[in-house]
């Protein structure tokens, strides 16, 4: 089945009392954005909080739907995703209306089969938001889509692998952007988040990636930015912390060598040697025509 595009909006985060002018007309904001059911939890029920910042009301509808997780972390809604939970799931309410500056609760029941498979099973809401009423021809839904990653009681591997780690062999000077690919072997999701976040030595330097998820059965391209050292030969190397399955570690090289500074330097030389060989060259005139001037005198 062909994937469902859903458009997806950054949460609109107002930290404290602003002039309506500064208010964005629309504006709607979900809590958590993610949401971990570790095993062994009694209870299945969450909430979801979503709260509207912008200016005008709007009505909201609450689907559940199964995915797969792009290299980037985009979603790509599949109804034949694996791993699929999103018949676990019930909501309520699933429409509602929003007015300005208030907030509305969504309960989540999951309904987990008897004997799943162990490890991950997940699924998104999406709380979406249809487009208006308009003269105009293109009508665009708005919304948020959270995952939700349910670990089902049972033996669990959170192992990952390093998949790739690429960086440019040469560069003039920084920032020099690295990239990881990080690849998920084992039945569970892996979190490289807060204090876990995954970083990489490079130059003596600590590069930390962002925050991100690789979730079961995929794998994920993440970057970072090093400023290097004016003049190296440098080691960027990543090692995996906690559960790993091989390759573990990966190391690439990358030649920091500054030719348009080198350059530069070069020209202000040549300038100096040009002017100094003139400055001499005019010395030496002088000296000519005052010895020639001292000989006629006599």
């Amino acid at each position: 089945m062909a994937a469902l595009a859903v458009p997806c909006l950054v949460a609109v985060l107002v930290p404290g009392p602003v002039a309506a002018s500064d208010t964005p007309g629309f504006g709607l904001q979900v809590s958590p954005t993610r949401l971990v059911v570790p095993q062994g939890t009694i209870s299945t029920a969450r909430t979801f909080k979503i709260a509207n910042k912008g200016r005008s009301p709007f009505v909201v509808t609450v689907e559940a739907s199964d995915f797969t997780s792009n290299t980037d972390g985009a979603l790509k809604f599949l109804a034949d995703a694996p791993f699929a939970a999103s018949s676990w799931a019930s909501v309520s309410p699933s429409r509602f209306a929003v007015p300005p500056g208030a907030t509305r609760n969504v309960k989540l029941e999951l309904s987990i089969p008897e004997d799943p498979e162990p490890g991950d099973h997940q699924f998104a809401l999406i709380f979406k938001v249809p487009a208006g009423r308009g003269a105009a021809n293109i009508r665009i839904n708005r919304g948020i889509a959270a995952p939700v990653y349910v670990t089902v009681p049972g033996p669990v591997d959170s192992s990952v692998r390093v998949a790739g780690l690429h960086a440019p062999d040469f560069v003039l000077g920084g920032p020099v952007r690295l990239t990881a690919r990080i690849q998920d072997t084992g039945t569970v999701h892996r979190d490289f988040r807060g204090p876990g976040r995954l970083g990489i030595r490079a130059g003596g330097a600590r590069v930390a990636f962002p925050d991100f998820t690789v979730p079961r059965g995929s794998t994920r391209e993440v970057q970072a930015t090093w400023n290097p050292p004016l003049l190296c030969v440098c080691h960027a190397r990543l090692s995996l912390p906690g559960r790993v399955a091989e390759p573990a570690t990966a190391t690439v090289r990358v030649i920091v060598l500054p030719l348009h500074l080198f350059g530069a330097v070069l020209g202000g030389l040549a300038v100096v040697l040009v002017i100094a060989w003139f400055a001499r060259r005019r010395y030496r005139n002088s000296v000519r025509i005052a010895a020639e001037e001292i000989a006629g005198g006599r």
